[in-house]
């Protein structure tokens, strides 16, 4: 889009000044998959295994993820928490020693359950971005643009995307009619 401003003041004397622009007058909105622009390319830079969601289904399942990366949350506490121990006790015995296959037995059963609340939650079109404090991300289509919808802890909606070669930081607001 090419944006045309009259500049006015003594020295400009009503002079045409073109401006170029690639962002639409208004950036931010979210669209249907059949809206994505270039989309083979697209489609080739997504992740093996990723999949694009629409705004309205990552919000749909936005309660239930929240609630797995809690669970995810509690569980890398308790596979520090057991790790730990893992390693004082095989400071003082020996690895087949009844307590420390005890304890080995319950990390793997901890990261067999982690790998099924990840799967759950990859199923949904989610990836992780953080774990703490606590970051998810959807790829979803901004401005006929593949995005990544962006929620942190602590926020109750997605209103948030940042295009998918930039990071969090670079988050601007949805912009929904």
């Amino acid at each position: 889009m090419i944006l045309f401003r009259l500049l006015e003041g003594p020295s400009s004397k009503g002079t045409h000044v073109k401006e170029q622009s690639d962002a639409p007058f208004f950036s931010g909105r979210p669209m249907d998959v059949c809206s994505l622009a270039d989309e083979d390319v697209a489609l080739r830079t997504l992740p093996k295994g990723a999949q694009i969601v629409s705004i309205e289904d990552a919000r749909e399942n936005l309660p239930k993820v929240t609630r797995w990366l809690a669970e995810l949350q509690a569980m890398s506490d308790e596979a520090h928490d057991l790790t730990e121990e893992l390693e004082v006790l095989l400071d003082s015995l020996e690895a087949e020693n009844e307590h420390v296959v005890e304890v080995a037995e319950q990390l793997a059963q901890l990261v067999a359950h982690w790998q099924n609340v990840t799967s759950r939650i990859e199923a949904t079109g989610t990836r992780i971005a953080c774990l703490e404090p606590g970051r998810l991300e959807w790829y979803g289509v901004v401005d006929q643009h593949l995005a990544l919808y962006s929620w942190s802890f602590g926020e109750e909606d997605i209103e948030w995307y940042h295009p998918i070669d930039t990071s969090f930081l670079a988050r601007k607001p949805l912009i929904e009619a």
